[in-house]
């Protein structure tokens, strides 16, 4: 299920769910529309599959079709053939998931990045760590975030566009309540000149995308907010 055609707000899940009566997966958030799966066993696309979503003392047996699916990170998919009694069940879990979240301590992560899978990756990791993450997929949806939302820390592709993730660095380290939070400046070209200018913007550290796996990604997080 691309990020782009999801309009109902994701919540973050973080749940044990059964497919098929057979198959464990883990849910990192989940929405009316659908939720996203993590699971050592890949559905083709199109598959509708029989989701058995536990929540407290009570199990939600739903339908859902794999929108989407990347081998390795997990599969996007939504809710098809619910009833009224499946909606209202659904909509009270997500009322309880929203009112947990915001009464949670958990640190919050915007991640920017255009490449779908590159937020999809670190988000999931990330989520698994116990960390909130709002994704954005360019510097247009980071400033909307940033001024809607109070982050701890932002992840940030360096060359995305067309507003260049640099000035969007520049941009954050002059609003106030963002000047002292850590930044993660990545990008897939890692010369000494594309570090030095992250530096010079405000980036408090820069990774390089080639050798920055989500585990890696989720330690420089823990390290970084540890010390600010």
């Amino acid at each position: 299920m691309k990020t782009e055609h999801r309009k109902q707000k994701r919540i973050p899940f973080n749940h044990g769910i059964l497919i098929n009566n057979l198959v464990m997966g883990n849910a990192t958030d989940i929405s009316e529309e659908g939720l996203y799966v993590h699971t050592g066993r890949m559905f083709s696309k199109g598959s509708v599959l029989e989701i058995s979503v536990p929540v407290k003392s009570r199990v939600l047996s739903l339908k859902a079709e794999v929108k989407h699916c990347e081998e390795g990170v997990g599969m996007g998919m939504e809710f098809v053939n619910i009833d009224h009694f499946q909606r209202d069940q659904l909509n009270i879990i997500l009322a309880e998931l929203e009112a947990k979240a915001r009464g949670t301590d958990k640190k919050k992560i915007l991640i920017a990045d255009a490449n779908e899978s590159a937020r999809r990756m670190n988000k999931s990791r990330l989520v698994l760590d116990g960390f909130s993450v709002l994704e954005a997929k360019s510097p247009e949806e980071a400033l909307k975030i940033l001024q809607e939302e109070q982050i701890d820390m932002a992840i940030l592709d360096i060359y995305m566009m067309p507003v260049d993730g640099l000035d969007l660095i520049s941009h954050i380290r002059q609003m106030p309540q963002y000047v002292d939070i850590p930044v993660i400046a990545w990008a897939a070209k890692n010369t000494p000149e594309v570090i030095e200018q992250a530096k010079n913007a405000g980036a408090t550290i820069f990774l390089p995308k080639a050798t920055t796996s989500p585990i890696k990604m989720s330690e420089n997080v823990k390290k970084l907010l540890k010390n600010s």
